[in-house]
């Protein structure tokens, strides 16, 4: 199982390099997962009724990864540590890595904010391309 991240999402829907070959396989192996801040990013990004009909199905079709009970505090506290670290990460992205963290699978993401928490020792694992 994997996590998609938005980016990876985008790069799935523009068939564009690598990534979006790996979504490819992980839909194909029913390995692809979301968590809700991914749903709410992609769902926000539609550009049209037309384009919701064409990829709601798709994602309603991914693994949805539980919301860990006291998410909305271990992002926070995420957050809190890596701003000690220096670095500075968007509060979608903290919550979308909490949930990565509490169900113990890595994300595909082309997005540097998860490598920056990865290489952090946060324990956040990242899918190779």
């Amino acid at each position: 199982m994997i996590l998609v991240d938005t980016s990876a999402w985008i790069a799935f829907f523009r068939n564009s390099g690598p990534v979006a070959a790996l979504v490819d396989r992980a839909l194909e192996a029913d390995e692809a997962a979301l968590c809700g801040p991914v749903i709410t990013e992609l769902r926000r990004g539609l550009k049209s009724t037309a384009e919701g009909r064409r990829v709601l199905p798709l994602l309603l079709s991914c693994h949805q990864l539980p919301q860990p009970a006291d998410l909305w505090n271990e992002a926070g506290a995420l957050g809190f540590a890596l701003a000690r670290k220096g670095l500075t990460v968007k509060s979608l992205d903290l919550l979308i890595a909490t949930c990565a963290l509490a169900s113990g699978v890595p994300v595909l993401t082309l997005d540097r904010d998860f490598s920056a928490m990865a290489r952090s020792g946060t324990g956040l694992l990242l899918v190779d391309y």
